[in-house]
């Protein structure tokens, strides 16, 4: 934390066990942009981002396994950056990737082989 430079935006900072550092905001500096704001408007408070369009992928379930908390977590992390960079005028294309279709496909063509010998037309169907 002495390596950090100093800055009137952070208060302090604290070591919060392995691979978590806690950042205290300044109740100053956070006094003094919502002065700014409430004094200039809202819109003038975005920063203006040399980025004129990003991809944000999140939440990303395996669907071969059950859903958690984690898919919320990251669900709402990216949903958070989104809003963050459209309020910058970035435009925001929103992904949510769904993997691991194998093995449901998979359990789905030896299922059909095995009760109604349709697996081999199956498989050519998915080959052509």
């Amino acid at each position: 934390m002495l390596n950090l430079p100093t800055s009137d935006m952070i208060e302090s900072c604290s070591i919060a066990g392995p691979g978590f550092i806690n950042v205290k905001l300044s109740t100053q500096w956070i006094a003094k942009r919502i002065q700014n704001m409430l004094t200039d408007g809202i819109d003038t408070w975005a920063p203006r981002l040399s980025v004129k369009r990003a991809i944000v992928d999140f939440s990303s379930p395996n669907i071969a396994k059950e859903m958690h908390v984690g898919h919320l977590r990251s669900t709402i992390i990216g949903d958070t950056i989104a809003r963050m960079l459209e309020y910058s005028k970035v435009d925001v294309l929103r992904r949510n990737h769904v993997g691991d279709w194998g093995t449901q496909f998979g359990m789905l063509i030896e299922f059909l082989f095995e009760k109604f010998q349709m697996g081999r037309l199956l498989i050519r169907i998915l080959e052509n």
